[in-house]
């Protein structure tokens, strides 16, 4: 019985297993890209993958595969600057601050190098490079508050912290109650993270505004909003989000811009996405706050005093100006204009002077009769020729100078003997 049974369940066919259906592919965060001469590392986010392990990429440029890595962003080789407000504007938070760095430099990987600054101006480095949470722990707990804030010279300073390392290890984590860097542009200040190869993260109050996301976010990092004076939740998005964070190395493409296929392979999902790799931006210069006001003001110094010299020389002008009709100094060569009558008086004087001198009477001339207005130049040693009224219908010539006179003319009577 037992062998019929046997023979019977031999002769069944049974199906063979289903093959496993392939993952369908998921969209890959692409967050930032960051050149640096001829390496370039890809901020790419897996939180859409749940399992652990250690993920695989592949990256192909116009379908040729190009060599490349992919290591946590939160890793061996780590450089951390860790920017907290000690403005006496933010003085109520700065514990919060404290207490924030301090849990994330203990939860940080051993070989974490790491920096404490100081945003208060002038910003300063109050626990310099060192691995190991002890230096800076006890830096973070004796910082005070003081003077006012200076959040973009402070982000500069933390960006020349580290300077030998590679690209994408340096990161920036600032902890503010500021609502921007103080007059730099989210996009300008973002694009001076990405040129240096250094990501920033914020942690900031919830009504910071946009501001703050998206500097950090086009960098690759983010921006957690935090609440007052609870701000648990937003250390845990920085473990959470800075946990899921890749860096994909490779070549930079020889000609840039270019445009790269990457596919990452976590064991549950399969994410594929495609990044362009663009030449790194020239360094765009920090605005420092005060000196922008000392320029301002000393352009509107140098516009008042331009205002005040130009109103001087013309209330000059205005003044030196002689007033119409006024008659020239006593003692200047030369007659006083006629007062709208045919010929002056002293040219009726040089007229009759003439004709006692020379009772030749100059020929008539055609002409239309028209009176000679005006005084002629004075000439020096000579008596003037000024042509007196002149009848209508003629005109006259002046009549001639006896050799060796002169006839002076002038207003004031002469001096009695």
């Amino acid at each position: 019985m037992l062998a019929v049974l046997l023979t019977a369940l031999t002769a069944i066919p049974w199906a063979a297993p289903a093959a496993a259906a392939p993952a369908v592919p998921v969209a890959l965060p692409i967050t930032a890209s960051l050149v640096r001469g001829d390496r370039t590392a890809l901020v790419v986010d897996l939180s859409a993958s749940t399992r652990p392990g250690k993920p695989s990429v592949t990256v192909t440029r116009d379908g040729v595969p190009q060599p490349a890595n992919l290591i946590p962003l939160v890793s061996d080789g780590l450089a951390v600057a860790l920017v907290v407000d000690t403005s006496v504007a933010g003085a109520a938070t700065l514990p919060a601050w404290q207490s924030a760095a301090a849990r994330f430099i203990l939860e940080a990987p051993p070989t974490t190098q790491a920096v404490v600054i100081a945003d208060s101006s002038p910003p300063a480095v109050i626990a310099g490079p060192q691995r190991g949470p002890t230096g800076t722990l006890r830096a973070l707990t004796s910082v005070p508050a003081r003077g006012a804030r200076d959040t973009a010279a402070a982000l500069t300073l933390a960006m020349r912290q580290f300077p030998a390392m590679a690209l994408g290890r340096r990161l920036v984590v600032l902890y503010t109650t500021g609502m921007d860097a103080h007059g730099e542009d989210a996009g300008a200040l973002a694009a001076r993270f990405r040129q240096s190869g250094t990501i920033l993260v914020v942690v900031g109050t919830a009504s910071t505004g946009p501001y703050w996301s998206t500097a950090a976010g086009e960098t690759g990092g983010f921006f957690a909003p935090a609440g007052d004076p609870v701000v648990v939740p937003a250390l845990d998005q920085v473990s959470t989000v800075l946990g899921s964070r890749y860096l994909v190395e490779l070549p930079t493409p020889p000609t840039l811009p270019a445009r790269v296929s990457v596919r990452v392979d976590t064991g549950d999902l399969t994410l594929t996405g495609d990044a362009i790799v663009a030449a790194a931006a020239p360094p765009v210069p920090a605005r420092n706050p005060a000196l922008t006001r000392t320029a301002v003001i000393l352009w509107i110094a140098v516009a008042g005093v331009a205002v005040l010299i130009a109103a001087a020389a013309y209330l000059r002008r205005r003044r030196s100006r002689p007033a119409r009709g006024s008659r020239p100094a006593h003692g200047v060569r030369g007659s006083r204009p006629a007062r709208g009558v045919r010929g002056s008086r002293s040219a009726r004087g040089a007229g009759a002077s003439g004709a006692a001198h020379d009772d030749t009477s100059a020929p008539p001339l055609v002409g239309t009769g028209s009176p000679v207005v005006g005084t002629a130049p004075p000439v020096v040693g000579t008596a003037s020729p000024v042509v007196g009224p002149v009848a209508r219908g003629h005109a006259a010539v002046a009549p001639p100078v006896v050799r060796g006179r002169a006839t002076v003319h002038s207003d004031q009577p002469p001096d009695q003997p």
